[in-house]
């Protein structure tokens, strides 16, 4: 389930973009199962969505860069690495980061969202803000 809503977090923009997002998943034979129905599926989605926390996130007043890539060089060995966060959003007053979990808290979640918004803030980004979102429990954690 965690894979299945991180696969749907990851494709859509706003709220309008769940139902298009669960039908190529079952389409592609990703949502197959009683289990795992695109009903119950989007049920729940939407219940995480409406919470006034986390809609503006899912607005249409981001411009919005969903698992895209940030390019790095490690000054001390000149190596050049890759650092992919989960939802990025800016609206040219601010930018935020967000990362999806779906297991139990870690600091090292906090590390990996900290790194995030130090590489936004070196590319240029202004008020970058970053959050941890614990899906299943609906936690929302600012870094």
């Amino acid at each position: 389930m965690g894979s299945i809503l991180h696969e749907v977090f990851s494709t859509i923009r706003t709220t309008d973009d769940i139902s298009d997002a669960l039908r190529r998943l079952e389409l592609d034979g990703i949502i197959y199962d009683e289990s795992l129905t695109r009903p119950r599926i989007e049920q729940m989605i939407r219940r995480r969505l409406e919470d006034p926390r986390v809609a503006r996130l899912f607005s249409s007043e981001w411009t919005l860069f969903n698992e895209c890539t940030i390019l790095c060089r490690d000054a001390k060995t000149d190596k050049v690495y890759e650092r992919r966060p989960d939802r990025v959003m800016t609206n040219g007053q601010e930018t935020i980061v967000v990362d999806f979990k779906f297991g139990h808290p870690q600091d090292a979640y906090k590390d990996q969202v900290q790194e995030y918004m130090s590489l936004l803030r070196q590319m240029g980004y202004a008020n970058v803000r970053g959050y941890l979102w614990y899906v299943y429990s609906n936690q929302i954690e600012e870094v």
